[in-house]
This record gives C-alpha cells, sequence and structure tokens, in this order.
C-alpha cells in the first residue's frame, strides 16, 4: 500500500501541475485556477520534491515540460477523466452537463447545427458548445479537455491519447452563380489569406486568378451568389449555405472528393457524454446523404 501513500500526498498538486503543465506559463495557469502565481509555483515545486525530480526545464523566461512532465500530465489528464465518468455514472447523469464539439465555421453549418437540433431533442440533459476552429486540427483543445470531439477535413499527425475516425467522404464541386457566363471560370474566392497555403483541390495544371480571399467557404459561397467569380466548395456546405438557391455546380474542372474526420480522445472506459454526441453527429451525416439523394 506504499503506492496509495505517495498519490495520497501528491493528489491534491496534481490539478495545479497540470494547469501549469498545459499553459507553461504561470501566469496563465494562477489565472485560470484563481491564485497567484507564487503560490502555484510553490505546489508545482513540493510535487517535484517529493517526486525527487524535475517536470520543466526552467530558464529565466521560460517553463517547458520535461520527459517526465510529458508523461505525468498524460496520466492526470486520464485520471481526471476517469474520476469524472465515475462522478457522472454515481449521480446517474452519464448523459448530463456539458459536452463541446469543435469545427470549422462551414463544418458547424452544414453539420453541427443539424446534430445539434437531434442532440438536443435525444439527449435533453445535455448541453453542448460549439467552438468554431479556423487554424488547426483541435488536439490541444482535445488534450486539455476544452472540446469533446473536433471534426476536420486533413487531420495532421496526432498524439497517442487522440484518435481519427473516418465519419464520410464529401464531394466537392465548384460553384458559381446561376446563368453566369460557362466559359469564364478562372476568376476565384479562395478561402484562406494570401500567406495561408490553399489546398482546396483546383487542378494544379490550371491557372487561375484570386479575385478575393474569404474567411470560410458559406462566407465564398455567398459573394459567387452576387458576381461571376466561382470557388470550390463542400457540396453539402454549398446545400447549407443561405444562397443555395442561386447557385449551380460547374461542369469543369473536377474536384476529387475529401474525406472528413471525427478526432476524439482514446476511450477509457464509458463516456456517454460524448457517445451521445457522435450519435448525433452520423445521424446528421445520414440527413446530409439523404437531402443530397433527394436533390435535384
Amino acid at each position: 500500500m506504499q503506492f496509495v501513500h505517495r498519490i495520497r500526498t501528491i493528489w491534491s498538486w496534481l490539478p495545479s501541475f497540470r494547469a501549469v503543465g498545459e499553459t507553461e506559463h504561470l501566469p496563465s495557469a494562477a489565472t485560470q485556477l484563481g491564485i497567484v502565481p507564487s503560490s502555484l509555483s510553490r505546489t508545482v515545486k513540493q510535487l517535484e520534491d517529493e517526486l525527487g525530480i524535475p517536470l520543466f526545464d526552467r530558464t529565466t523566461k521560460t517553463l517547458i515540460l520535461n520527459e517526465s512532465g510529458k508523461a505525468l500530465l498524460d496520466a492526470v489528464r486520464e485520471a481526471m477523466r476517469i474520476v469524472d465518468d465515475a462522478v457522472a455514472v454515481a449521480l446517474g447523469d452519464d448523459v448530463r452537463g456539458n459536452v463541446a464539439a469543435m469545427a470549422s465555421s462551414d463544418v458547424i453549418q452544414a453539420l453541427l447545427i443539424p446534430a445539434s437540433a437531434l442532440l438536443a431533442a435525444t439527449a435533453p440533459g445535455l448541453t453542448l458548445t460549439i467552438v468554431s476552429n479556423v487554424d488547426d486540427d483541435g488536439s490541444e483543445a482535445l488534450l486539455r479537455g476544452e472540446v469533446d470531439a473536433a471534426i476536420v477535413s486533413q487531420p495532421g499527425p496526432l498524439p497517442a491519447d487522440l484518435r481519427s475516425t473516418e465519419l464520410a467522404t464529401w464531394t466537392r464541386s465548384v460553384y458559381g452563380r446561376i446563368g453566369r457566363p460557362a466559359a469564364d471560370i478562372d476568376r476565384c474566392v479562395l478561402v484562406g489569406t494570401p500567406t495561408s497555403h490553399v489546398d482546396d483541390g483546383w487542378p494544379t495544371e490550371r491557372n487561375r486568378i484570386v479575385a478575393v480571399w474569404a474567411p470560410d467557404e458559406c462566407a465564398a459561397l455567398e459573394l459567387c451568389a452576387r458576381t461571376d467569380l466561382v470557388t470550390v466548395a463542400f457540396d453539402a456546405v454549398a446545400r447549407s449555405c443561405r444562397q443555395s438557391e442561386r447557385l449551380a455546380p460547374q461542369a469543369l474542372p473536377t474536384i476529387p472528393s475529401r474525406a472528413i474526420h471525427l478526432i476524439h480522445r482514446k476511450a477509457v472506459g464509458r463516456h456517454r457524454r460524448t457517445e451521445a454526441l457522435v450519435e448525433a453527429i452520423q445521424a446528421a451525416l445520414l440527413e446530409v446523404v439523404a437531402d443530397r439523394a433527394t436533390s435535384p
């Protein structure tokens, strides 16, 4: 039972360590916990002294988790998730409380909005938070427990604690205003910025002129509905945008389909709140497919 004594000794210091480990910044972690940085620093030092090893590499200006710190942070995250799940089951509210999903604004419009409606009907005890994500795949937010699932179209390399599941393969097309000149296809609206790397499936051998940079596909589609410009978009997003009745896919060029993925934390026990969220997303996907099948 020696390990019980050791865990009991360090148990109360672990939330503070997690906050510092995730931010690698004492003032930010202290703000999260509502304490002063000096108190937080002492707590982390107590934990290191008790374990007999440093958990951070320190300089005068930086605080960076070392390999031992990373291993402990992973374990603390998992332990807290297990305890949180067990408390929810014990209280009989494992499908109550908060659940969060992250996606780009386009996928939110096309998929998470209908999924939210289904979740509200099937799990009224859950409160869903939708988080708009632009620049990354949500890995850090998932590891910190800020979101429970992230939907992305191009996941990069994932940490060992995260899993990627392919949800569906969505078709994409070049869209333009109904009645626009068919031959004028190369003046485009691109999603992103002039400094970003754009891979929207446009054929590399076909030149195009960028007329406008837009923040997302919905904005690009709305602009195309008002001009003779074109843009590449998911068909599901085009059907969900406000100007869908004024848009039509162009015959050429052909744009390859792209898979969308669900990123989530590795399962440890049952996570009914996350399961309910995933079930709603999958059901919404079926509705998107059915809507496509009945569209003219």
